[in-house]
């Protein structure tokens, strides 16, 4: 029984803590603020980064120097892979016999 007793106590003090409660009100002109900031129309930098960048001529713009950078790199990249290949040919004949073997035991730097 002691424990029902407990538990009806318990039940009773929460009832009673809510009979003093009372209704919240707002600050005045709560209602007026937020209509206000609602119909507010500024836009942010964002908003209007994104309404020009949207615009077909820029986007199109954009695109075409993307595939020219594209095609720019293509280009040049294969000229100047065929020219150092050839200085490479041209060095590995001198370097023919200057080959070195580096084992283990070669120790250059014996200072941290």
């Amino acid at each position: 029984m002691n424990k029902k007793e407990q538990i009806s106590k318990l039940i009773d003090e929460a009832l009673a803590s809510v009979e003093s409660l009372s209704r919240a009100e707002a600050k005045p002109f709560l209602l007026t603020r937020i209509q206000a900031r609602m119909t507010k129309e500024t836009e942010s930098v964002w908003e209007k980064a994104g309404w020009f960048i949207t615009r077909p001529a820029v986007a199109f713009s954009g695109l075409c120097m993307i595939i020219l950078i594209n095609l720019a790199v293509i280009v040049f990249k294969g000229t100047t892979d065929t020219a150092g290949s050839t200085e490479q040919v041209a060095q590995s004949s001198t370097d023919e016999f200057s080959y070195t073997v580096a084992t283990i035991y070669d120790t250059e730097n014996t200072q941290p």
